[in-house]
């Protein structure tokens, strides 16, 4: 299995508890969520190890050393069956395993009440950034709300442009 089938099958899983889910974006120095998602202010990581060694290098990571600097309330590996063991997790940590397209839980995920907010609020700023330059210079809350104020102020209606160009 690749890794990238992994962070497929961890955005799906993840996207039925939250209401945002991001992955493999690199953002904060520190740690690099595979997935990650939001639903309300608690946050869920996922971390996909295809092979047993790639696991065992994780836990040379600042934030597995000291969980009070990782981001995610709740946090889980996801590996393929058999991978990763319950024996071989870190305290609090959830284990998922992916078989056939499909995720089993093993271990639900415990909860980190302390955790590294900021770099929560960082990732999330970061990600906003990426969008306002995808769209350029229209206003990043007038794009999220699909609106145009200009557009508004001579009175068309949201979202009536992307209409009448669909018409085309």
């Amino acid at each position: 299995m690749q890794h990238a089938t992994l962070v497929q099958l961890g955005v799906r899983w993840l996207s039925r508890q939250c209401s945002v889910v991001l992955y493999e974006a690199a953002v904060v120095k520190k740690e690099t969520p595979d997935v990650i998602g939001w639903d309300g202010p608690r946050a869920i990581l996922i971390e996909c190890k295809v092979t047993r060694a790639d696991f065992l290098r994780d836990a040379a990571k600042t934030t597995r050393a000291n969980p009070k600097l990782g981001m995610a309330h709740r946090r889980y590996y996801l590996s393929p069956t058999g991978v990763i063991q319950l024996a071989d997790l870190p305290p609090k940590w959830g284990l998922l395993w992916a078989d056939k397209g499909k995720i089993t839980i093993q271990r639900e995920a415990k909860g980190f009440p302390q955790r590294n907010l900021v770099a929560e609020v960082e990732f999330l700023s970061a990600m906003l950034r990426r969008a306002q330059i995808r769209i350029g210079t229209r206003p990043l809350s007038e794009w999220l709300r699909g609106e145009n104020r200009f557009d508004a102020q001579r009175g068309i209606p949201p979202n009536a442009r992307s209409h009448a160009a669909g018409k085309r």
